[in-house]
Parts: C-alpha cells; structure tokens; sequence
C-alpha cells in the first residue's frame, strides 16, 4: 500500500511540472502556431469574398462584404494518467498522455450601415490619387481604375454601372494614360503632387471706431484667424483675415521633357496649354459642362487651352463595377441570359473587354478547379479565378484591395481583426 501511494505521489508532481512547463512553452507555442494560420486565412478569405463580389457585380447580383473584428484562440489540454502496480501481466507499468485542441471563436459582422454605404459610393478623392502614385502604382493602371473622365474625355464611363448594352467611350482616354505611363518610366518626367498656396490678407470689414474694440473683441478675432489693422491717426480700426496656407494639387512635368512627343500628345488631348509646366488638379464637384464657356469656344484655339485637369473620380463601387466587366463568362449563361452582352454598334458584334482590360484585368473561368490560380472561387457550377502567372490582373486586383482599405477601413481601429489567445 505504501508503495501505491509512492507511486500516486510521483505522478501527482509529475503533473505538477507538466502543467507548470506547458503555461511557458505552450504559450509562445501557440502563437507560432496560429498567427501566420490566422494571418494567411484572413488574407485568402477577403481576396476570395472580393473576387466572388465582383462575379456577382457581373451577373448583376448585389454584393456582401463580412467583417471579421475578432478571432478569440481558445486552448484545451487533455491529460491522461494511468498504470497498473502488484503483481499483474504488467506490473508497475504506468502511462501519461497529454494533448492539445484548438477551438477558436470567430464573429463576422456584416458590412453594413450608411458610414459604410457613403464610402462605398462617394468619390475617391484626388488625394488617393497622389498618394499612390507616389507609391510606385503605375499611373495609368491608376487613372483607368480611379477616373470618370478628365476634361471630358470619357474613361468607359458607362462601365462604372452595370454592365451597358454597348460599347463604352474609351479610346482617346485609354491613348492618354499610355503617355502618361511613357513618361512616369521615362527618368520619372511627371509627377502628381501639392503646391503651397499663400493666399495675402484680406480686408473684411469697414473701418470701426477703435475705442469700440476691446481685449475680448481682439482675442475672439486672433482665435478664428482675424486682426484689427490700427489707421494712421489711432482713432479707427479695419479687421483684416490673416494669410492663408493651402495645399493644392498639381501635375508637373519636368523641364527636360517639356518639347517631348508625350507631354505634347497630353496636351493636345486634355485641351492644356503646352508652354506650362505644371496643371491644377481640380475635383469635378459642379459637372463639366459648368466650365466656363469662353473655355469652348471652337473658333479660338488659345482661349481652349487650359492650366487645369478637372476630374471626375469614380467611386468605390463603380471601380468595382469597372473591373467586372472583363470577367470571362460561360457562353451558356450569356445564351440563357444570366449576364448581359455588351454590343459593339460599329460591327454588330459582341464587344470584346480586353480591348480595355488586356493589359490589365482578366478572369477566367471554367467547369474545373484551376491549377494554378493566384484566387479562385466557384459560381453557379463554374470556378473563376485569376492565373498566378498573370502578374497584371494580379497587381489590379491589389490595387482594388489597397483602395478598399483606404476608402472603407482607413482609421478605423475597429475594423481591424482583433485576435485573443
């Protein structure tokens, strides 16, 4: 007997250690173990619920996103003691197994609400716009993806929506943005960036009687960017608005390209006026057709040309949208009408997208996984993906995802995946 409870003493400190070792190994065990786990099931999910959003766009279904605000880790260990003592087949044999079990709590919240409505469909800003091209974005990639159009010249503006029944405008536009890229390669002859305004003061009043102005009248002026000018005779005083400091936007050539055939086909395309160097940046906020009209006056070349870009920025959804278009579709849905067809007027035939998207976007689809696909999900009995060897559609669809972070999640610490172990 007492040799029993020797033995029962033993195992009782053995599980002490045990269970004492596993708190310090175990711990940063677990860790190693779930975050690139985690990490790499956050990264596929979201790239595989954006491409399946933007199957859906192509077969005019409306779109879902799902939020992931937390994943809580929870760990169970399992602890198994047993032997037999005396005289048996076995005697004094003894056993101790221990095992591990990961039951991990993920809550999905869906994307919903009008914050999120109203970045979904409010415009991107010019500012997006500078800051990724400054990035290293290629700025044609950029321009197709982000803009409407920029000094009425249409980028597949219909494209921006459901899929239209003909051809988009796009051409002239599509033109445009391989200059662009010609010169952003070419020793980095553009840039888009912001230039510092300095607006002088500004004279906002009448002359008032100085013995009317008191300390508080002059401190709740200095607070909201005003002071008190003191005439000549010290009998009045004028109140005056204080400089202004402001960052406006600007696309600026570089001097040594300044006669080069791009910056010259530029010009000539966005109506500019060749001997600048650099234009404004301007939001279409109005509409085009509220430019001034001695700006469009056909029997005056030089009052055509301009110093600015007003630009029409499309919104995330329309991006979107844009991108939905190239997606391959099986001939069999376009037959039983599940996806529109978009008709060239010119021939009668249907519209090829690449003619837009060749060098940028492409999804294919079939009736079998793909091999070798960067992501792939499966609709209506057929997968479509995008090829790993396709380092465009690749690179667009990243763009399409630093947009969505930018636009959607962009200081919102409780967007971010909170992960508890």
């Amino acid at each position: 007997m007492h040799r029993h409870r020797l033995y029962i003493l033993m195992f009782s400190v053995l599980i002490a250690l045990t269970l004492c070792l596993s708190g310090c190994v175990l711990g940063p065990s677990s860790l190693k173990n779930s975050r690139t786990f985690y990490n790499r099931a956050i990264q596929e999910t979201a790239q595989e619920e954006f491409l399946l959003n933007l199957v859906r766009m192509r077969y005019d279904q409306s779109v879902e996103f799902m939020r992931v605000p937390s994943i809580t880790g929870q760990y169970t260990y399992d602890i198994g003691l047993g032997g037999s003592f005396g005289n048996g087949p076995a005697p004094n044999s003894k056993f101790f197994d221990m095992g591990m079990q990961s039951k991990p709590t993920i809550v999905y919240t869906p994307e919903q609400g009008q914050e999120f409505n109203q970045r979904l469909l409010s415009p991107i800003q010019n500012e997006t716009l500078e800051l990724l091209s400054s990035k290293g974005w290629r700025i044609d990639r950029l321009l197709m993806l982000v803009v409407h159009n920029i000094n009425d010249v249409e980028n597949a503006t219909s494209a921006g929506g459901p899929t239209p029944t003909y051809k988009p405008v796009f051409e002239e536009f599509l033109y445009f943005t391989k200059r662009m890229r010609a010169l952003q390669v070419a020793d980095h002859s553009l840039e888009v960036t912001h230039k510092t305004m300095i607006d002088a003061p500004i004279q906002v009043s009448d002359p008032i009687p100085l013995k009317l102005i008191n300390g508080e009248a002059q401190l709740l002026a200095a607070e909201k960017g005003y002071r008190f000018r003191v005439s000549e005779d010290g009998t009045m005083a004028t109140l005056w608005k204080n400089e202004q400091k402001s960052q406006e936007k600007v696309l600026r050539f570089a001097n040594y390209a300044a006669n080069d055939f791009d910056v010259n086909e530029i010009c000539t395309i966005l109506e500019l006026d060749p001997s600048l160097k650099e234009f404004w940046l301007k939001s279409d906020i109005e509409g085009q057709l509220l430019v001034p009209n001695n700006r469009r006056d056909p029997s005056n070349e030089e009052l055509n040309q301009r110093d600015e870009l007003i630009i029409s920025m499309r919104s995330l959804k329309e991006v979107m949208y844009f991108l939905s278009q190239p997606i391959e579709v099986p001939r069999s849905h376009i037959e039983k009408g599940f996806v529109r067809e978009t008709i060239d007027p010119a021939t009668g035939c249907p519209f090829d997208w690449q003619e837009i998207f060749h060098e940028l976007f492409q999804v294919h689809s079939g009736k079998l996984p793909p091999l070798h696909a960067a992501v792939s999900i499966q609709y209506r009995g057929h997968w479509f993906y995008i090829d790993d060897a396709d380092i465009d559609s690749k690179r667009t669809f990243n763009l399409l995802l630093e947009l969505f972070n930018l636009k959607i999640r962009a200081g919102g610490g409780a967007q971010i995946p909170l992960l508890t172990i």
